[in-house]
């Protein structure tokens, strides 16, 4: 599981990412919010571990900024107890917050709860007809079973998560291929193309294509 913390401590800092690497986290560290939003825009993380006291760009901004695009775990560390605070942490977007100090055996309860959570949440994603259960990695459409390959179920777990949103041929290709775009490749045509055929998407009204940019999941035609 990849964790992105934010901790402008040093010593603090060094610590929680050695345990959670012994937890089997692993752990990117960066110690200001400037650096943490870039990081964001640059990479997808399971959970966000985020110190409120921070240079250049404060956790409550950060927490606002990432609610805007983004349905990551977040984690605040404050040692910020007043109940206003903790309040201002929540309405910002946190799921939950530790205050300090704070011992590593809380840390990892913590996050746990969290990321349980999460798991519950994202076990399905549903759009109108279409059904997908990322624990059994079945897919549904229009009541009738669809038979994906690994790949073919990680693209149109993307463009489900993101239906509505167009995305860019760069954005599949570095979260479903895991590595960027080549200069002449047509692989996400070709499997984009399977998916329709599979899913008896003719035309192609449930996946759209975007000339020159990508597709998007067009919940327009979504019953």
């Amino acid at each position: 599981m990849r964790v992105l913390l934010v901790e402008d401590d040093k010593e603090l800092g060094d610590m929680i990412k050695r345990v959670l690497s012994v937890e089997g986290y692993e752990v990117e560290w960066v110690q200001d919010g400037f650096l943490a939003l870039k990081k964001l825009s640059e990479k997808d993380y399971d959970l966000l571990l985020l110190d409120l006291m921070l240079p250049r760009f404060d956790g409550i901004k950060i927490c606002k900024k990432v609610r805007e695009s983004k349905d990551i775990p977040i984690l605040v560390i404050t040692a910020r107890g007043q109940i206003e605070d903790k309040v201002e942490v929540l309405q910002a977007g946190a799921d939950d917050y530790i205050t300090k100090p704070f011992s590593f055996k809380e840390l990892l309860a913590r996050i746990q709860a969290v990321m349980r959570r999460y798991k519950r949440k994202e076990d399905i994603i549903r759009v109108g007809e279409l059904i997908i259960n990322l624990a059994s990695h079945e897919v549904i459409y229009k009541g009738n079973k669809i038979n994906l390959t690994k790949r073919e179920f990680e693209l149109l777990k993307l463009l489900s998560q993101e239906a509505g949103r167009v995305v860019s041929r760069e954005e599949i290709y570095r979260k479903v291929w895991g590595y960027s775009h080549e200069e002449g490749s047509n692989i996400v045509d070709v499997y984009i193309k399977n998916l329709r055929s599979k899913l008896g998407d003719r035309p192609a009204k449930l996946i759209q294509t975007v000339r020159g940019y990508g597709y998007k999941l067009n919940v327009e035609n979504v019953p």
